[in-house]
Formats: structure tokens, C-alpha cells, sequence
């Protein structure tokens, strides 16, 4: 920064001798005190995913510019470019990518871009086969727990406030990947709560009704949210799963007698935990039973 100074002070005296002896600054210091002309945000965004798609590019380049690109796109107005730049394709195709990090990645981005983000929302809504795509890879046994991990906050986020995509995602049978999530003893207890947190977010989209409480009975995921409070000890399962009973509670919605016994013993068997969980969702559900 002193060079800096001498060289601009000798430049402004037109001093040729003070202006030798001080040196050029270093580029990189001039254009990030006084801009340069660097590239914009948009050509940012489109050289990360070149880097992404170059199949000669190392994979620690790609995940760099990975990085880079959510960095970015944590900006709502760039992450609203993603559709006029045109990137929506490459990153959905990146998701066949044999790295499971890198696929990891993609999904973080489409996460962070559509969070609270309805522009985004709406134009993930338009992509041929996007939607299904995540919803595959969420339910899919054999992929890596972070994968499934963030195609689940993906979703969570698209679905979120969203009715058009909330629907999109009950007719690709989203719904279908939840139960077997939470009822499977195997699963480690990060996915049952990403699980969870799309289940919640999804109900913010619908208006809850006998009809769609009649599909989460056929969908096994009323049944298998009821049982985890049998199954679980994880405090932030627990305390989603009574978020998303209360929820329905407070919609009005009525148990069967099948239900309320199940949930009786079960609350019962929680009631050691009782002071580190959602007080106003655990006196909800208690009340209701």
C-alpha cells in the first residue's frame, strides 16, 4: 500500500525519476482497490460451469468452480440468471457425473439458488425432467449419504411456498421416498431429518385437508412419522416429527383410534425427553391424544 501511495503521488508530480524509483504497483492491488474491468458476474457464472463441463478439467478444478458458482448464486439476481445464461442444462446433466462429490455440489447449488426464491423456483419448475431427477436420487438406496442429503434440501427448498412444484412433486410420487427413509434402521439419522425438513417444507405449499392427510396414510408417511417416535432417540427427529404432527393438529385433522393409541404409547415413551424438545409441538401432540 505504500508503494502504492509513492507511485501515485510521484505520477501526480510527473516526478519520472520518483516514478522509476517507486516502482509499478501490483496489478492485482490496483484493481481491487479501483476495479479493472474484471470479468462480470455472469461470465463468472458461465466460466465455472465450462471448468464443470470441460471433461479435461481435474475434478479439484471442477468442485473450485463449483464453489465459486454457489458463492455466486447465493446473490438471488444471479441465481435468477441461471435460466437467461442457460445453465440450468449443464448443471442438471453434471448429476450423471460418476463423482459423487461434484454431484453433491450441484445439488447444493440448486439448493442455495432456490431458497425463498420464487423466480428460481419457477424456472427450476420449467426443466424437463428436473424435478424427477431429484427425486430419484433422494430415494435412491444405493447412492452416498451426502448426495441424498442434498438432493433432499433441494427439494426442500423447490417445494417450499411453491403449490405448482409441491403438486409437480406428489404426481412424480415424491412423497413415495419419505417412509422408507424413516423406517429403515439402517439410515443414518442426518438423511431421516433431511426427510423430515422436506416434509415440513412441503406441507408450507398445501392446504391441508382429509384428502391429502388420506394420501399421506396410503404413502405410509403419516404411519412411519408416528412410529420414529417409537424407534428414535435422535432429539432432532424427534422434535420434527411432533413439528409435523402438530402441524396437521392445528389444520384440524383427526386421528384414527389406531393412531391415537399408537401416539399415546409413544408420546409416553418420549416423555424422558420431554425438556429438550419443541414444548408447543410436544403440548400440542399430547393434547390432541
Amino acid at each position: 500500500m505504500e508503494k502504492l501511495l509513492h507511485w501515485s503521488i510521484a505520477n501526480a508530480q510527473g516526478d519520472k525519476e520518483a516514478i522509476e524509483k517507486a516502482g509499478q504497483p501490483d496489478p492485482k492491488l490496483l484493481q481491487q482497490l479501483f476495479g479493472g474491468g474484471g470479468p462480470d458476474d455472469p461470465t463468472l457464472m458461465k466460466e465455472a460451469i465450462a471448468v464443470v463441463r470441460n471433461p479435461e478439467a481435474e475434478m479439484e478444478s471442477k468442485l473450485i468452480a463449483m464453489d465459486n458458482f454457489e458463492m455466486l448464486i447465493e446473490n438471488l439476481d444471479n441465481a435468477n440468471n441461471i435460466e437467461n445464461l442457460k445453465l440450468w442444462t449443464p448443471l442438471l446433466e453434471t448429476l450423471s457425473d460418476p463423482d459423487e462429490e461434484l454431484r453433491a455440489s450441484v445439488l447444493s447449488v440448486i439448493g442455495t439458488a432456490a431458497q425463498n426464491n420464487l423466480p428460481t423456483q419457477n424456472s427450476f419448475l420449467k426443466q424437463e425432467k428436473g424435478l424427477s431427477r431429484l427425486i430419484k436420487i433422494a430415494g435412491c438406496d444405493s447412492e452416498c449419504l451426502n448426495v441424498r442429503c442434498k438432493a433432499l434440501y433441494a427439494l426442500s427448498n423447490l417445494v417450499r411456498n411453491h403449490p405448482e412444484l409441491a403438486d409437480e412433486f406428489v404426481k412424480l410420487n415424491g412423497l413415495d421416498i419419505i417412509a422408507p427413509i424413516l423406517t429403515d434402521l439402517n439410515v443414518k439419522s442426518k438423511l431421516k431429518t433431511r426427510a423430515l425438513s422436506l416434509l415440513t417444507a412441503y406441507l408450507t405449499a398445501v392446504q391441508i385437508s382429509e384428502g391429502l392427510v388420506s394420501t399421506l396414510r396410503k404413502d405410509n408417511v403419516l404411519p412411519s412419522a408416528i412410529s420414529s417416535l417409537k424407534l428414535e432417540d435422535d432429539i432432532a427427529i424427534l422434535d420434527r416429527v411432533l413439528n409435523f404432527l402438530s402441524h396437521l393438529i392445528s389444520a384440524g385433522v383427526k386421528f384414527t383410534e389406531q393412531e391415537t393409541v399408537e401416539l399415546r404409547n409413544n408420546i409416553g415413551r418420549i416423555k424422558i425427553f420431554k425438556d429438550r424438545l419443541n414444548e408447543e409441538d410436544y403440548s400440542t401432540v399430547e393434547r390432541a391424544i
